[in-house]
């Protein structure tokens, strides 16, 4: 049904298998940063990951994508799921996570500017269970993840947000697809919903309950392939390519 709904709503979407062992494959968003044709692999912080970014990586390979490389420093971590393109801004959250020297690579790497959002609740995190832009002005936030530093930041970055409190964040309705004018989300609280609608979004909800227990929305299944929208050395491939389960 996921695919169903982004392909109607004007997505392509590309498929790589899963590998048996590999559980968390099922949210492929964590396991690069891609710019069109090129893309920097995932370093994850925990050991139990990692075999998955081997795996995207070699698929995004396979696409003719250009894999670039990170220093040889131990101490640098990064998942895809605190990148978040907003206009042309890498906003990247660091914590848990992802490391701030990891997000400075990734803007020097990329030529992108980067707007760093520290987070500080445990419940959240990767940036895209708290941010989701929706156009160069709006933005779906949750200010409560996010340090003092990262509010301001944002502040400066997004003049209309739709600020959203933990438990509407709890839902995981920041953890969502944009195409053009449809937001795919797992669930929308009924504010969110009238307020998306007053700014002419077309909400599609898609349930993926038991995504969710395992701590991934619908953003947590797809890997936009062309994270800036940039024009790239090659034809853009669309928005997400998912994993199934």
């Amino acid at each position: 049904m996921r695919v169903t709904q982004m392909r109607a709503a004007g997505a392509q979407v590309d498929h790589y298998p899963s590998r048996p062992g590999l559980s968390d494959m099922v949210f492929p968003t964590d396991v690069a940063v891609v710019d069109g044709d090129r893309f920097l692999r995932a370093r994850f912080r925990h050991p139990e990951r990692r075999a998955e970014a081997a795996h995207g990586a070699a698929w995004l390979v396979a696409q003719g994508a250009q894999e670039l490389h990170w220093p040889d420093d131990p101490d640098i971590f990064l998942e895809g799921g605190d990148t978040v393109a907003c206009g042309g801004v890498m906003v990247c959250g660091t914590g848990p996570r992802t490391s701030p020297g990891a997000a400075q690579h990734v803007g020097q790497t990329l030529g992108a500017e980067v707007v760093t959002v520290p987070l500080v609740d445990p419940r959240f995190y990767h940036l895209d269970m708290s941010f989701c832009p929706l156009d160069e002005r709006r933005a779906i936030c949750a200010p409560d993840a996010w340090s003092e530093r990262g509010r301001r930041a944002v502040a400066d970055l997004v003049p209309e947000p739709l600020i959203i409190s933990s438990e509407e964040a709890l839902t995981f309705c920041a953890n969502s697809v944009v195409i053009g004018d449809t937001v795919v989300m797992p669930s929308c609280p009924p504010r969110v919903a009238d307020q998306l609608a007053e700014w002419g979004y077309r909400v599609l909800v898609c349930r993926v309950d038991e995504f969710l227990k395992a701590g991934g929305g619908i953003r947590c299944m797809a890997l936009d392939l062309d994270l800036f929208r940039r024009a790239p050395a090659r034809p853009a491939r669309g928005v997400p390519a998912e994993v199934p389960h």
